[in-house]
């Protein structure tokens, strides 16, 4: 038994369902605990603003954010997924974003990926429009130890150039050192996983958080959080490589070959894990994370009830609170 849960640092990769794990990682640690570690909010970020805390959330920045801090105590863990999922999930994110975030992309980019934005995911395999976007990504994210020394140093709030050519602040493992050989940064990305407390598996989404639960001293949500989903899909749909043609897939797995290698050694991981975990779980247990997943689930509950006894609170809250900032702002 412990007062706090054990500091963590959460490599999160994109479309593996890193949204849904911070967000459970936030309530049991706690604003001041908690921080994220994004591209868009590096500006202005020096050591005293991320000293002290006891839980990093790495925004797909890879292993030289982790380096940096100098945090030999903090338990590293992840969510890997299939390859083929998580490249099609992206396309659908990639689409999205591009269509009502369009300013998040540089305008070369933006226009290249024009014609494909409303296109079927097969077409934009077939086109090799996003290629770049989604070769080798879990590789490359965990492999990478670009340095981010320079964005942290820059005045809050301010970007003077774009990350990379592809985007102002996303996709940060594209940048003018992208790796030549994935054959190479495999292997980094490898070891690395081998030396993390939990690498955990989108598939496998309940068991990860109960591996990482017992790892960090949290309880399990009783209800599995989800965010960041794409339109129209839903836990019991399909998995997208059974509604792609054969060439298209062979394609895109030929572009994440190195990642499906990756996903294999995650997936061997994984059932090691799970499989000592049923045999003798570890039970750590923080007092005060468990207090707040309560209070915040009483927040919840009360929250709920009071909109369905008052179906127009909510409203009337936004419209105060509008009013008292515009009230605020018409003073100064």
């Amino acid at each position: 038994m412990r007062l706090t849960a054990v500091p963590v640092y959460f490599m999160h990769l994109p479309r593996t369902g890193g949204t849904a794990l911070g967000r459970w990682l936030r309530t049991a640690y706690g604003r001041r605990a908690y921080v994220d570690l994004q591209v868009s909010r590096l500006p202005g970020m020096d050591a005293a603003h991320l000293g002290g805390r006891s839980c990093y959330h790495s925004w797909h920045l890879g292993r030289g954010m982790f380096e940096r801090l100098g945090r030999p105590d903090l338990a590293c863990i992840t969510l890997l997924r299939h390859p083929i999922e998580r490249a099609v999930s992206d396309i659908y994110g990639i689409q999205r974003t591009a269509l009502n975030h369009g300013d998040r992309f540089t305008a070369s980019c933006l226009a290249d990926l024009q014609p494909w934005l409303c296109a079927a995911p097969e077409d934009c395999i077939r086109s090799g429009a996003m290629d770049r976007l989604l070769t080798n990504v879990q590789c490359r994210i965990l492999g990478s130890r670009r340095e981010y020394t320079a964005w942290q140093q820059a005045p809050r709030g301010t970007f003077w150039r774009p990350l990379n050519d592809v985007s102002w602040f996303d996709f940060p493992w594209l940048d003018e050192h992208e790796p030549q050989n994935d054959a190479d940064v495999q292997q980094d990305a490898a070891t690395w996983l081998d030396a993390m407390a939990v690498v955990g598996l989108t598939e496998r989404f309940a068991e990860s958080l109960q591996l990482i639960g017992d790892l960090l001293g949290i309880p399990s949500p009783a209800k599995m959080p989800r965010a960041n989903e794409n339109p129209g899909r839903s836990a019991g749909a399909l998995r997208y490589r059974d509604r792609i043609a054969p060439l298209a897939l062979d394609r895109l797995a030929a572009l994440n070959r190195h990642d499906l290698e990756l996903y294999d050694q995650a997936s061997e991981r994984f059932e090691q894990q799970w499989a000592r975990y049923q045999a003798q779980p570890r039970r750590t247990y923080s007092i005060a994370a468990r207090l707040r997943i309560t209070a915040e689930q009483a927040k919840s509950g009360l929250k709920a009830q009071m909109l369905h006894t008052w179906p127009g609170l909510a409203e009337q809250v936004r419209r105060a609170r509008a009013k008292r900032r515009n009230t605020q702002n018409g003073s100064t």
